[in-house]
């Protein structure tokens, strides 16, 4: 797609890579006004990055020979929204961009497109990408999680374990999953995100990820993971060769031999051993460092699972 450069810099305001769209798009009278009123406010800063979040909306629907309509559809909003993770757009950028678009429907009393249910779950997400995206950690980039994979026979106590943490640090890093969803806070403690084994579906060239949202009501959504050409840190792969070993039964997806499930502590217990013997300092990384890493080239986003 090429209505949308990527912004590897990072910029969280108007890039000046996102600016390459038509100037004279015909923006309606509608968006304008808003715009206008953002304007004379004096918020320079905050007009200028909705501005751009327009002008890039406008032209990716263009691109994408979408209806040239107001109020603006929800199945727009939502196709957007994916399509900027898809250009790996800075997380607050994604963000500020949403927040415009949603700014300039209400102030012209068009419907705020931010409550759909799937928006919500998306923004949810990458608010927390950006808030976590301030903390002092740094971040599990693929380098490290290569090293971090190399280090799991030093780091894990048999065989099984490595094939089990292998599964948790490839699927945390490309999955860009909440640490509840993939681990338990405390053994026999009811925990509703905890994903099961049957929220997992692993086909020739994918793995399905069924989440648990409680927040977003009775709606599922799925993740969908694909294979990487780099077969060592494949969340595919490893999710197949882990799901060989695993022990029969139903119960929390990753457990251990016993059929017990993997505890946030024992996740942490291992990762701080396996970035030691790497060779990294441990305490400049935390269970959000996976995220802040994610580079998301592997993953289809979430969809609702009726999708």
């Amino acid at each position: 797609m090429g209505w949308l450069p990527s912004g590897p810099d990072g910029c969280a305001g108007p890039c000046d890579k996102l600016s390459q769209v038509p100037e004279k798009h015909s923006l309606g009278p509608c968006p304008l006004k808003a715009l206008l009123l953002l304007e004379d406010s004096r918020e320079d800063h905050l007009w200028q990055v909705y501005h751009e979040g327009l002008k890039n909306f406008l032209s990716f629907r263009e691109g994408m020979a979408l209806s040239a309509i107001w109020p603006i559809p929800v199945e727009q909003i939502r196709h957007f929204l994916v399509a900027m993770e898809y250009q790996d757009l800075p997380a607050t950028t994604i963000v500020m961009y949403m927040e415009g678009l949603s700014f300039i429907c209400r102030m012209v009393d068009h419907p705020d497109p931010l409550p759909d249910p799937l928006i919500c779950f998306m923004m949810s997400r990458l608010k927390l990408r950006t808030r976590h995206s301030n903390d002092e950690y740094s971040p599990v980039t693929i380098e490290v999680l290569r090293s971090l994979l190399g280090t799991l026979e030093s780091a894990c106590t048999c065989p099984y374990e490595c094939l089990l943490f292998r599964a948790i640090f490839t699927v945390a890093f490309f999955g860009a999953l909440r640490i509840e969803e993939m681990v338990a806070n405390h053994r026999n403690t009811a925990q509703p995100e905890l994903l099961y084994l049957s929220d997992l579906q692993l086909t020739e060239d994918s793995a399905y990820l069924f989440l648990h949202p409680s927040h977003m009501g009775q709606q599922n959504y799925f993740i969908q993971l694909r294979l990487c050409k780099e077969v060592w840190v494949c969340p595919v792969e490893a999710l197949r060769i882990y799901m060989a070993a695993r022990p029969r039964g139903e119960g929390p997806l990753f457990v251990h031999l016993n059929s017990t499930a993997v505890t946030k502590r024992e996740f942490l217990t291992v990762f701080y051993s396996g970035l030691k013997f790497a060779g990294f300092a441990p305490n400049q990384f935390g269970v959000h460092s996976f995220w802040l890493g994610n580079p998301n080239r592997t993953i289809s986003w979430v969809f609702p699972q009726s999708v």
